[in-house]
C-alpha cells in the first residue's frame, strides 16, 4: 500500500508531465505571424531544402508558364541568356545581373534583357509589392501602434519603438528610405497581419501577370520557396510608378522622427537619408530606385526614369556592386535604352493588366535636399538603419521558450521533494 508521501509524489509527478506536454503542445502550434502562401500552379516550386537559402542557388529554376501555357511577354523571353534586338548597339560593359530586364513602362515592349524569366531570390525590392498591396487600405494619417514583434524584426530597421505611435505615412518613409523591416512588419500587422499581407501580395502578384512569383515575408528576407523574375518586377515596376504617392515616399531626399516614448523606454530625435540617393541625384530623370540584399539573393535593384515623356525601368537580380556600383549599371542600361532608334523591334511585350492610376514623371535628377514633387505634406523623419541579429529574437517567441524552462524547473523541484520525503517517510515534503 502506497504512504501519503509516495501518492503524493505520483501525483505531483502526473500533474507536472500534464502541465509540461500542455506547454510543448502550444508552443508548437502555428502563429498567427506566420504564411503559407500557395505557389501559382504554372510556376514550378524551387528546389531547396526545408529552411531559408543562406547562399545563392547555383542553379536557379526557370519560370515562364502562364495559366494558358503561353510564356508571358512572348517567346523570346524563354531564353536563360541575354536577348536584345537585331542590329541594336553593343549593350553597357560591366552588368553584372545574372537575370535583369530593360523595358518601356508605358508601351510595354522589352528592349532587352538576360534571363528574365530565371527565378532569384528579390530581397527588399520585394517591399515595392508589398506597398502595392497594402497602401490601398492605409491612409497616410492613420496612426499604427508598434508591436513588440515588429519592433523586434529580423535584418535592416528604423528602430521603431514597441509600444509607440507612428503615422502611416512615416511607416512608408522608413519601408523606402532605409528599407526598414521593422516598418515593412508594422504596416502589414495594420493592414490585418503578416499571413494576410503575404496573401494579398501573392494575389496582387497573380492578377500582374506576374507568375514567377512566390512571396512569404512581406520584407524580402528569404523564405525556402520565395522567388521572383526580372520579368515579374517589371510588372510591379509598372503597377508602382502609376501611384504618385508610392513615388513620393521612394523620393523622400531625408525624413526624421521626433522623440517618443513608451513603457519599452524612449527614442529619438533622429533622421536619416534616402539610401539611394545616388541614383536619384545622378541620373537624368531619375524617378523611382529600391534596393536589396541578402546573402541568397545577392544584390537587387529596381529603377525607373522619365526622358522626353517615355519612361523606361530596369531590374537587376542577383547582381554585384563592381566592377560598377549597381546605380550606374541600372543608368548605363538606362542610357542605352532612350538612344535606342524609336522604330526598334523589341524583344517581348509584358503582358497582364495595364495599371490604372496616374503616371508619375520625373523631368531632372533630384537635388540633394530638394522636396520631391507630391510630398510636401510628409513631414516623415528617421533615423539611419541598424542592423539586427538573426539571433535577436522578438518577445512571442521567448514566451513559449520560457514556459518550458520554468516548467521543467518545477519537475525537477517537485521530484526533489518527493525523494526527501521518501528517505524521510515520517515528515511531508515542503
Amino acid at each position: 500500500m502506497q504512504t501519503q508521501p509516495v501518492r503524493g509524489l505520483v501525483q505531483r509527478r502526473r500533474a507536472a508531465g500534464l502541465a509540461l506536454a500542455t506547454v510543448v503542445w502550444l508552443s508548437c502550434l502555428p502563429g498567427t505571424s506566420s504564411a503559407t502562401p500557395v505557389a501559382s500552379p504554372s510556376a514550378p516550386r524551387p528546389t531547396s531544402a526545408g529552411r531559408s537559402p543562406s547562399a545563392p542557388d547555383p542553379h536557379p529554376p526557370a519560370g515562364g508558364w502562364s495559366p494558358d501555357g503561353a510564356v508571358p511577354g512572348g517567346e523570346h523571353l524563354a531564353s536563360r541568356g541575354l536577348v536584345a534586338p537585331p542590329g541594336a548597339p553593343k549593350l553597357p560593359r560591366g552588368i553584372r545581373a545574372h537575370g535583369w530586364i530593360l523595358v518601356d513602362l508605358d508601351s510595354g515592349a522589352v528592349l532587352a534583357a538576360r534571363d528574365p524569366h530565371g527565378r532569384y531570390q528579390p530581397a527588399s525590392i520585394l517591399k515595392v509589392l508589398t506597398a502595392l498591396s497594402i497602401a490601398p487600405q492605409l491612409p497616410g494619417r492613420r496612426v499604427v501602434t508598434v508591436s513588440p514583434a515588429a519592433a523586434t524584426a529580423e535584418g535592416s530597421a528604423i528602430g521603431l519603438l514597441a509600444g509607440a505611435r507612428y503615422s502611416v505615412d512615416q511607416l512608408f518613409a522608413a519601408l523606402f528610405l532605409i528599407s526598414a523591416n521593422d516598418a515593412a512588419i508594422a504596416l502589414s500587422e495594420a493592414s490585418g497581419g503578416v499571413a494576410r499581407t503575404v496573401a494579398g501580395m501573392n494575389a496582387e502578384a497573380a492578377r500582374l501577370g506576374a507568375y514567377d512569383t512566390v512571396v512569404q515575408t512581406p520584407s524580402g528576407l528569404d523564405g525556402w520557396q520565395q522567388l521572383t523574375s526580372a520579368y515579374d518586377m517589371a510588372l510591379v515596376l509598372r503597377a508602382f510608378v502609376n501611384q504618385p504617392r508610392l513615388v513620393a515616399y521612394d523620393r523622400l531626399p531625408s525624413a526624421a522622427f521626433p522623440p517618443r516614448a513608451s513603457r519599452y523606454g524612449r527614442v529619438g530625435p533622429y533622421q536619416f537619408d534616402n539610401q539611394s540617393l545616388n541614383f536619384l541625384t545622378s541620373v537624368p530623370g531619375a524617378l523611382v530606385v529600391k534596393s536589396g540584399y541578402t546573402d541568397a539573393a545577392r544584390h537587387t535593384y529596381l529603377a525607373a526614369a522619365s526622358r522626353h515623356g517615355r519612361r523606361l525601368g530596369v531590374v537587376l537580380l542577383r547582381d554585384e556592386r563592381q566592377p560598377a556600383d549597381q546605380y550606374q549599371q541600372a543608368g548605363a542600361l538606362l542610357d542605352w535604352g532612350y538612344a535606342l532608334a524609336p522604330d526598334v523591334q523589341p524583344v517581348g511585350m509584358l503582358a497582364g493588366p495595364v495599371p490604372a492610376g496616374q503616371p508619375a514623371t520625373a523631368g531632372e535628377p533630384l537635388a540633394a535636399g530638394e522636396p520631391p514633387a507630391a510630398a510636401s505634406d510628409l513631414k516623415v523623419l528617421a533615423q539611419l538603419a541598424r542592423p539586427h541579429s538573426g539571433l535577436r529574437w522578438s518577445l512571442d517567441a521567448l514566451l513559449p521558450i520560457s514556459a518550458l524552462i520554468a516548467g521543467a524547473l518545477w519537475l525537477a523541484n517537485a521530484t526533489a521533494a518527493g525523494r526527501r520525503a521518501i528517505r524521510r517517510p515520517g515528515r511531508p515534503p515542503r
